[in-house]
């Protein structure tokens, strides 16, 4: 059984420190990340209890004799072997948390639990998209790159997580009465089959494969969020039809929810149609062709857009501009060959678009701290 938010897994997916030490495993978070600002609840690597969020159903079933990991004190069956209810104990709080998966890929948690001290994990959850509404709670939210999110209640959150990014941290602290949404990308394709052109700009990324860091933002708290909120921890149903109602107010929260990213995108300085589109053209050349990418006056031309209309688009629906975007991509291509053997420093300097691999060095030694040589060695495990 493997846990989401505020519940430890039982089998972590999640390990230790990557071969090489803090020193590798920092470099490897550091690529493409933000502008650091002071975590509000600094936690060490050690205290971090890993959690992994994966697609398949089948890796959430409680089997007829689970053993609850020594945080969760009981596991109550509710009727399916992915519906069931922890009951914490003491020295981790009081309170209770309710998982109920619905199908691949697509898992409602209700909770309320009042934490004994500042609860901290490492979150693996590559491709999905999770909805939180809180009516209480603090925490906070730190991608390994892309957004900080503060957990505050009441509130409710969206955090999009794309594929291939090392894990993020998460921070949970006091009382927490909350639902949260998770849904894979594979699942959400499912949903929106044909209609993709009706969600966000970003979900539409996402979808598309283009979405290279972690959105997490605050959303508003509207009547509708709050109304699912309640009615998911007032229920008094049982058995299929408890599955079925949470089902549909999951399904619900959903809607509600890319409505409200959908007006905070309107309410952003205007991107039409035709800048989205061309925008997501562009990031799709930029990731076919990073390592000779064309001219922005090129790019423009070929995406239908002007000069200054595709850089204003890209900073406004990817977040960074776009040499920022092509110097990422190369450097996460850098980092495989760098953990492949066979390819000298100068072939990968070359195979990434580097015209001179001493200028490939200075950008490796500018993003992650330390010389290419230096990285491999840390990468590489011993022989």
């Amino acid at each position: 059984m493997r846990q989401s938010s505020h519940v430890p897994a039982t089998r972590p997916a999640v390990s230790g420190p990557p071969p090489g030490g803090r020193r590798v495993a920092k470099a490897r978070a550091a690529a493409g990340t933000d502008a650091v600002r002071p975590r509000r609840f600094p936690v060490s690597t050690g205290a971090l209890r890993p959690v992994a969020l994966t697609y398949a159903i089948a890796d959430y079933l409680m089997a007829a004799d689970e053993q609850p990991p020594g945080e969760v004190e009981s596991l109550e069956s509710l009727g399916h072997p992915g519906h069931y209810r922890m009951a914490f104990s003491k020295e981790y709080g009081m309170g209770y948390a309710e998982f109920c998966g619905m199908a691949d890929g697509f898992f409602t948690h209700i909770g309320e639990v009042t934490f004994a001290t500042p609860y901290a994990m490492s979150v693996s959850a590559s491709d999905m998209l999770r909805l939180r509404i809180a009516s209480d709670g603090d925490g906070e939210y730190v991608a390994s790159r892309g957004d900080t999110l503060d957990i505050k209640g009441p509130g409710a959150s969206i955090i999009i997580e794309p594929g291939g990014l090392p894990p993020s941290e998460a921070v949970f602290a006091g009382h927490h009465h909350m639902v949260q949404v998770c849904i894979h990308r594979d699942a959400l394709k499912l949903l929106y089959a044909e209609r993709e052109a009706e969600l966000p700009a970003v979900l539409q990324a996402f979808l598309a494969g283009t979405l290279q860091r972690t959105v997490a933002r605050r959303l508003p708290l509207d009547p509708a969020l709050l109304r699912c909120l309640e009615r998911l921890h007032g229920s008094t149903l049982k058995g299929h039809r408890r599955r079925l109602f949470i089902q549909s107010k999951a399904v619900e929260i959903l809607c509600h929810a890319f409505e409200l990213l959908e007006q905070e995108e309107r309410e952003l300085p205007e991107a039409s149609a035709l800048t989205t589109r061309g925008v997501l053209k562009a990031q799709q050349l930029l990731m076919e062709n990073f390592v000779a990418p064309l001219t922005l006056e090129d790019l423009a031309q070929q995406v239908g857009l002007s000069r200054s209309g595709l850089c204003a688009g890209f900073r406004q629906i990817v977040g960074q501009t776009v040499f920022d975007y092509i110097a990422d991509l190369r450097m996460q291509h850098a980092l495989a060959l760098l953990n492949q053997r066979g390819n000298s420093i100068t072939q990968i300097a070359y195979a990434v678009g580097y015209n001179h691999p001493s200028s490939f060095s200075v950008a490796v030694q500018r993003r992650f701290g330390i010389s290419p040589s230096d990285l491999r060695r840390g990468l590489l495990p011993p022989i």
